[in-house]
């Protein structure tokens, strides 16, 4: 099978991850194909086949759009998987110059109503959350998976660890966390790991609240697993998530995890290990895990049974069963 993928660059957060695990997973039984930026290059296989597109611009442009044509003409793609509405318009509006219609498969990773997203031929929804947001003339559900990685032990770990990962973004809540780690009764190490918009504002509340030696923004890492498997908790402080990699990357990887009770995160996680979206509810929740360790270790015991939900191979496995329902 010839699989085109396309993926509106933004930076390496979660859209892009997926996108790049599905490639090289994927590529090695099919041939795939990738239009982005080259800036993702570095986290793709050889078997990969790159092409540079910059979908930032151009949307409605004829002349753009019959160039990106010629580019599908040429692949001759048997589907076309978009991650990002943007590129949906794209690929729908470059068919006009296309002899052959390639049925259009696209990924919504936001619980958010996108009305261009209705082009799809088929949408898949990574969770049952986000799929009431998923609008195309056909729509399932596959949940996202992960490839699993070995992990390695830090040295020197003296202190109660804790880990958030995610885009710095305001969406992420680690304004929320910081204000909520000023107020806990307990020594720690909050390690973020993550790039974004929002970094000089988060480096400015640790300064004003004085943790600049307990609070590390790390940035961005390609060993993300060692960072989760060394702390004794990970957290997810999100507003708003579709199905989030970093709660997936916490069951493969964490000791204890908590989030907040938005998205699937109850049903996935259970009601002990979710909490309220506001200050004093993540405090109460800090001390209380600080305070009963083992059970929250128990707990979350039960989570990490369901991993293989999770894996890499099953997510591939039934997006191949997806483009080939819209291949005729």
């Amino acid at each position: 099978m010839i699989i085109l993928h396309t993926l509106h660059w933004v930076q390496f957060a979660g859209t892009e991850k997926v996108c790049v695990d599905l490639c090289n997973e994927l590529s090695k039984e099919h041939t795939v194909y990738l239009l982005t930026n080259e800036k993702i290059k570095p986290y793709l296989e050889e078997n990969v086949n790159f092409i540079e597109l910059d979908f930032e611009k151009n949307r409605y442009n004829p002349f753009f759009l019959y160039k990106v044509a010629k580019i599908v003409e040429k692949i001759n793609p048997d589907v076309i998987h978009i991650h990002n509405t943007k590129e949906l318009e794209i690929m729908y509006n470059a068919r006009f110059f296309m002899k052959k219609k390639v049925p259009i498969i696209g990924s919504r990773h936001n619980p958010v109503v996108k009305k261009k997203f209705s082009l799809a031929d088929l949408g898949v929804a990574v969770s049952e959350e986000t799929r009431i947001y998923t609008n195309a003339k056909r729509n399932i559900t596959i949940l996202n998976g992960i490839p699993f990685k070995e992990v390695r032990e830090f040295e020197n770990k003296n202190k109660f660890t804790i880990v958030g990962v995610g885009r710095l973004a305001q969406v992420k809540g680690f304004h929320t966390l910081i204000n909520a780690l000023s107020k806990v009764n307990f020594d720690f190490k909050l390690n973020i790991v993550g790039e974004g918009e929002q970094k000089e504002e988060l480096l400015n509340l640790i300064k004003s609240l004085k943790l600049e030696n307990k609070i590390e923004l790390v940035g961005f890492v390609r060993n993300v697993q060692d960072y989760i498997y060394n702390s004794d908790l990970q957290i997810i402080s999100s507003s708003e998530e579709g199905l989030s990699l970093a709660l997936i990357e916490g069951i493969f990887y964490a000791r204890v995890l908590v989030a907040t009770d938005i998205a699937n995160h109850k049903e996935i996680l259970g009601e002990e290990l979710v909490f309220d979206n506001r200050v004093d509810a993540f405090v109460n929740k800090l001390n209380d895990v600080y305070e009963d360790y083992k059970k929250y270790e128990k707990l979350f015991g039960k989570v990490k049974e369901t991993k293989e939900e999770y894996s890499i191979e099953k997510m591939v496995k039934q997006y191949v069963e997806a483009y080939k329902s819209l291949i005729k």
